[in-house]
Order: C-alpha cells, then sequence, then structure tokens
C-alpha cells in the first residue's frame, strides 16, 4: 500500500518544473493553431445608389446585401458589421440592365475577404422623369344634418406638381385628398387634410396638405298640405260657394324656411272683388295662397276653383 502511494507522489511531484513547462507550451499551441484556423461568418451591408436626374429607377433595387466573410477566428471575435461602409452604386449612366455586385465593392477589415455575395446582382430599369400638375378632388365623409345638404366643395390649393416616372404620373388624373368630416354639419365645414400616397415611384412637388371648404347648406324639401279650406274674400253685396271647397297645398324650398312655416300662418283664398257687382253666375277663379314666407314656392292642387254667386 505504501509502495503505490509513493509511486503516485513521484509520478506527480518528480520533475514538476518540467511539467509545468510543458503543459504551458501545449496550451499555447492550442491556442495559436486554433487562432490560425479558418472561419467564416455573414454581414448585412446597405447599398446606396446615385441616381440620374432625367430618369427614374422604377425596378426597385435591393437596399442592403448579405456578404459572407472569412478570416481567422480571432479577426473574425473582433469584427463588427457596423463598421462596414456602405456599397456605392454609380447609376447617373447606367442603363437598362443587370448590375452584379463586385467584392471590390465590399470594404472589410485587413485579414478578411469576401466569400459571397447575396444577392449577386440585381436588376436596374429606368423610366424618363417627368412634372405635371394635377387636379385636386377634395373627399367628404359622412352626411349633413337632416334637412341640409352639401352645395359645393373647393380646395385650396385646386392642383399639385407631381414628379415620377412617367408611366406613374401620366396614370394620374387626379389627386384625392383624406376625407373631410361633414357628418352632422348644419354650416359651412373648413378644414386641413392630408392629400393620399403619391403612387410608386412618384412625388408631390407642392405642400401635401391643402384647406378644403364644404358648403352646407338646407336642403330643397317638400312639404304637404291636405284638405286646406279655400275662402272667398272681396264679396260684400254677393254671397258665395265654391266647389271645391279645399284643396292641396304643396310647399317646396329650403329646409329651414319650409320646415318653419306654420298652418295658422297661411291660408288659400279665392278673390271675388271683381265679381260683386256682376250677375249672379258660376265664375272659375285662381285660387292663391296667402301668408307665405320669401323664398318659399306653393303648389296648389286644384289652382282654380269654381265660384258660385247669388244674391244675399
Amino acid at each position: 500500500m505504501n509502495n503505490e502511494r509513493s509511486f503516485l507522489v513521484r509520478a506527480l511531484f518528480d520533475e514538476l518544473p518540467l511539467k509545468i513547462v510543458s503543459m504551458v507550451i501545449a496550451v499555447t499551441l492550442f491556442v495559436i493553431v486554433r487562432s490560425d484556423k479558418d472561419a467564416a461568418t455573414g454581414a448585412y451591408v446597405k447599398v446606396i445608389y446615385s441616381l440620374p436626374t432625367d430618369r427614374v429607377l422604377v425596378s426597385d433595387p435591393v437596399g442592403e446585401v448579405r456578404v459572407g466573410v472569412r478570416g481567422s477566428w480571432t479577426r473574425l471575435q473582433r469584427f463588427d458589421e457596423r463598421a462596414v461602409d456602405p456599397i456605392r452604386v454609380e447609376l447617373k449612366d447606367a442603363r437598362d440592365g443587370v448590375l452584379r455586385f463586385d467584392e471590390s465593392m465590399v470594404k472589410l477589415p485587413v485579414g478578411l475577404r469576401v466569400a459571397s455575395i447575396t444577392p449577386p446582382e440585381v436588376k436596374v430599369e429606368f423610366e424618363p422623369r417627368e412634372v405635371r400638375e394635377v387636379p385636386i378632388q377634395p373627399i367628404l365623409d359622412g352626411q349633413p344634418a337632416e334637412g341640409f345638404r352639401v352645395t359645393k366643395v373647393t380646395s385650396q390649393p385646386s392642383t399639385v406638381h407631381v414628379e415620377g416616372a412617367k408611366s406613374a404620373v401620366d396614370a394620374m388624373a387626379r389627386v384625392s385628398t383624406r376625407p373631410l368630416q361633414v357628418a352632422g354639419a348644419h354650416a359651412p365645414v373648413l378644414g386641413e387634410v392630408l392629400l393620399e400616397n403619391a403612387p410608386h415611384h412618384a412625388r408631390f412637388l407642392d405642400a401635401q396638405q391643402v384647406v378644403v371648404h364644404a358648403e352646407i347648406q338646407p336642403a330643397i324639401v317638400e312639404r304637404t298640405f291636405d284638405s286646406l279650406p279655400v275662402k272667398v274674400q272681396g264679396l260684400t253685396k254677393m254671397d258665395g260657394q265654391l266647389e271645391p271647397s279645399t284643396a292641396r297645398l304643396i310647399l317646396r324650398g329650403p329646409s329651414d324656411l319650409v320646415l318653419g312655416v306654420k298652418l295658422d300662418q297661411i291660408s288659400l283664398a279665392v278673390d271675388g272683388q271683381l265679381l260683386d257687382t256682376r250677375p249672379p253666375a258660376k265664375y272659375m277663379r285662381n285660387v292663391s295662397v296667402n301668408g307665405l314666407p320669401a323664398g318659399v314656392a306653393a303648389e296648389v292642387q286644384p289652382d282654380t276653383v269654381m265660384l258660385a254667386t247669388h244674391r244675399r
């Protein structure tokens, strides 16, 4: 038993300095080998395009690419993709076609290299740039209060200048606004609203907010009174009898005026003054409306009645 213990002690502690040095050398060699080992990672790099002034890019190329990066393990551990400059692509003189991303476009730190770029290429397509003045179409939301109506809608300004790809600009017959609320309104409504978004590959050159004015006025309504009595006026020597003795009255006009008419303020009458000195007979006479407010039109059915006169 003592012999075994003595053997273990000698195995562990005999020539201990030499064993420690050997361990340090082994760990150092491991670190050196590991640090020199080739490794890979990926980074997302932004792409910035320099565009022409007389044409519009309509192919929507990518705004960033994924770059495969290779290098030593230790260098990749210190690599920060946020420090990589964007890829800058010059398109001012480019024509329609395919643009390939080259590894020389990516500036990586020393000791790292580009292994791949995804996507490797993009399609570029241009259209002529066009500027045009387009009318603005004001849009309303909701209905005015009962008895009122929208009589006119305008915007200030009434047009907007649009710039963009020729196909997009030519397709714009008008530019709509965001809705202006007029629900429940009984007076003019004035408000600032935004224009709807410009189509793809186009933009507004003027202010994107306009003033919309909705003119709200009483609606033209109709109101009917049935079987109103018709009176005879102007007879002092004769008596008169009407056939028929009642008529229907239809009023038309702005809602506030028509709905404000009271039954006791209007009447139907036949003027018999010129017949007072004539012999008794039957005469056709027009029915008139008394007490009608200005701005309200009236229709009487029937509009003539038979007046039969006789001596008192």
